[in-house]
């Protein structure tokens, strides 16, 4: 696949994710959306008009690389995103004050607001979102400040402490807006998925070390953010390998029903061509339609499976397929035919395998059409098979090919009585015929069959 194919599948693929947010909110999602907002509005003028003290030089650097790595942020399978800002935001909740912080969260989602052009209600309820989480986050290191004596455990507790309240109130204050706006439920939407959770705590505890490592040199904390560049990129391939691999799947799903649209059209210039087979001789035509329809009631005595009628029926209708070889000098020959003639005549069904052998799709349905003319005593042709050797699919069309051949008129031979060619199959059961296929027919007539062949004898059907 191209770059430029890649991009634009990525394109499409944006376009049409299914949770895209709607143009306006349901009343539900109204009234949680100013719940949420309204709030963080409050905190937001508290923070314009207090004291902010020092500390604006990481300010000013931990805000623009928030704003960066949340432009960066990366769309995943199942509706994720890869959020990178998130430990810059975290790293804020360690260093900044209050008021520092919840300055960053507005700032660091301008650009996207402005690049991105979402409906109306998202941004202010992002924002929102991380004002609200970065609090509960600074509040949660305060808590521990308070508990656990000065040193290294504390500074770990504090990490693990922000890190994981964050995370957590990030989605419990997301996951009823996308029940409300957009139908998501909880279980649908992952954010209490382990994986997930667990994924992003992971993520959000790498800003502990760029916290800790920040006094003592800040390239040395440039550095910690080094495993957050490789797993953004390695994130950014892992979406792309999925991109491609559902784009391959789609073209799959195109060249599958393609090669079944040909697979049909090629079936049905089959069909036809078996039919105009049977119209060479105006006493055969419609041979190869109720041969099938008197295998069907055969194989249905029998017990066949729907994928072993399928079969069945595709190897009857095209059983006599290979007389487009036979001239018509013998297929249509009155009287009886020379020894070269014969051997002519008994080419059809090996000629009819090969034809559908060259399809390739077919393979299923050769043996039946190679032996439909074996008989159970060995004295059959092509290959001279006994009893069992030959296939059972084979074996039915056998029978359904003796009957219809003897109750049609022939230009060598009359056509018979019902109870004529009942007897010769009949009679011919152990030799000619299988006793299995002979006693199916037997219950076939039983069961009805007989209303459908009276209108064969004495004519063509």
């Amino acid at each position: 696949m191209t770059e430029a194919t890649l991009t634009r599948a990525l394109r499409a693929h944006r376009r049409s994710r299914p949770w895209r947010a709607p143009s306006t909110l349901t009343p539900a999602a109204q009234l949680y959306w100013a719940a949420i907002v309204a709030p963080a509005v409050l905190v937001l003028e508290r923070a314009f008009t207090a004291e902010h003290g020092a500390g604006w030089t990481r300010f000013a650097v931990l805000a623009g690389a928030a704003s960066v790595a949340q432009l960066s942020s990366v769309q995943l399978a199942r509706n994720r995103v890869f959020h990178p800002a998130i430990v810059f935001v975290v790293a804020g909740a360690l260093v900044l004050s209050p008021a520092q912080l919840v300055l960053m969260c507005v700032i660091q989602h301008i650009p996207e607001w402005l690049k991105q052009r979402y409906v109306w209600y998202i941004p202010p309820f992002n924002i929102a979102n991380y004002v609200l989480a970065a609090l509960a986050a600074t509040m949660a290191v305060q808590a521990v400040e308070a508990i656990v004596p000065a040193g290294g455990p504390r500074d770990a507790a504090a990490g693990v402490a922000v890190a994981s309240v964050f995370v957590l109130v990030n989605r419990l204050l997301l996951a009823p807006m996308l029940r409300f706006a957009r139908g998501v439920t909880v279980r649908a939407s992952r954010l209490f998925a382990v994986d997930d959770v667990a994924l992003e705590i992971v993520l959000a505890l790498m800003a502990v070390p760029l916290a800790l490592l920040w006094d003592r040199s800040v390239w040395v904390a440039a550095f910690s953010l080094a495993p957050l560049v490789l797993i953004h990129f390695t994130q950014r391939a892992a979406h792309r390998l999925e991109l491609a691999s559902e784009t391959i799947g789609h073209q799959n799903e195109k060249l599958e029903t393609a090669s079944q649209l040909v697979i049909e059209r090629s079936t049905a210039a089959l069909e036809a061509l078996s039919a105009t087979v049977d119209a060479r001789d105006a006493y055969t035509a419609g041979h190869s339609r109720r041969v099938r329809e008197f295998s069907l009631a055969l194989g249905g005595e029998l017990g066949m499976s729907n994928d072993e009628l399928e079969l069945l029926s595709q190897a009857a209708l095209l059983h006599d397929i290979g007389k487009i070889g036979v001239p018509d000098s013998v297929l249509l020959k009155e009287g009886p035919l020379t020894q070269s003639e014969w051997l002519v005549m008994k080419s059809h069904p090996e000629e009819g395998a090969r034809i559908i052998e060259r399809l390739g799709y077919l393979d299923e349905v050769v043996p039946a059409i190679r032996h439909h003319h074996e008989r159970l005593d060995g004295r059959g042709y092509p290959q001279g098979l006994y009893g069992d050797e030959i296939p059972l699919a084979a074996r039915i069309i056998h029978v359904a090919d003796a009957l219809d051949a003897m109750l049609t008129r022939r230009v060598y031979r009359d056509d018979m009585s019902l109870e004529a060619a009942i007897g010769e199959i009949q009679r011919g059961s152990g030799t000619d015929f299988c006793p299995r296929c002979v006693d199916a027919f037997e219950r076939a007539l039983t069961a009805g069959l007989a209303e459908h062949l009276a209108p064969v004898v004495g004519g063509v059907a």
